[in-house]
């Protein structure tokens, strides 16, 4: 079975899901396996063909939204471990060796995110570049977007139907290790800022609140398998993104261009 189980949710992903293959194929680590859920009808049949640990599942009828997709994949890996990538992101070439031996030593570890712009530029980077720490909950609550990792493939671990679904599934791997795990800086998460990406759309800016509120109800809930010693550390984060978001509607009222990376 492959150490590391790669779980690609795919939605009109064909100009993007090539390069974002290609750099899952050129990791140094050569122990994974990548599991492609299409979130439509269309085939993607063709990117089967790139290398035999590529496993395609079938199509559904219309999306189901990216949570709902990244479970249809996880339902599928045999791996010990999971990582996320996403259609349109990339990875350093050694990011799957930076991480995996500290995860199985610790039980996650987490890599820097480069967010870039539509030229490639970095926008900036989670955490900052020169940043030596450990992966914790003071990092989570000034990253403001994804900070992904490695996880222990577990039973009823999965992403939820919500938005900012990845962000919830990555603080509840941080609380179930105990609220510090390893970070590497060199394993690096290319991450697209898209113009047609959520932080841009209406629904971001308007809405996003009550889903924060959501998840922090959940968590206190006893629902997303965040211990309770670590609930109200993880509670921290997403208040801390709600505040983020407030003040991002309050300076895009004032400079409708800005975007939320920005």
């Amino acid at each position: 079975m492959p150490a590391v189980s790669i779980i690609i949710a795919a939605l009109e992903a064909e100009g993007t899901l090539g390069a974002a293959l290609e750099s899952a194929l050129a990791q140094s680590c050569g122990d994974f396996e990548i599991v492609i859920a299409p979130d439509e009808p269309r085939d993607y049949a063709a990117f089967g063909a790139l290398d035999p640990r590529i496993r395609i599942l079938p199509g559904v009828p219309a999306p189901t939204g990216a949570g709902p997709a990244r479970n249809r994949a996880l339902a599928a890996a045999r791996g010990d471990w999971i990582a996320l990538l996403d259609a349109d992101d990339r990875w350093s070439p050694d990011y799957l060796a930076a991480l995996l031996p500290a995860a199985r030593t610790h039980g996650a570890a987490f890599g820097r995110t480069s967010v870039l712009d539509e030229a490639g530029r970095e926008l900036r980077s989670i955490p900052a570049r020169d940043y030596g720490g450990i992966a914790d909950y003071a990092v989570f609550a000034r990253a403001f977007g994804s900070f992904h990792g490695l996880a222990r493939r577990e039973p009823m671990r999965n992403w939820r139907d919500i938005f900012a679904e990845d962000v919830l599934f990555d603080v509840v791997t941080l609380a179930r290790v105990g609220g510090r795990a390893p970070y590497n800086r060199d394993a690096v998460y290319h991450l697209s800022a898209r113009p047609g990406s959520a932080t841009r759309s209406r629904a971001f800016i308007d809405d996003i609140a009550k889903h924060y509120a959501a998840i922090i109800a959940m968590i206190r809930a006893g629902r997303t398998g965040i211990p309770v010693s670590e609930q109200e550390s993880a509670c921290a984060v997403f208040e801390s993104w709600a505040e983020m978001n407030e003040k991002y509607r309050a300076a895009r009222a004032v400079a409708p261009a800005l975007t939320y990376q920005r």
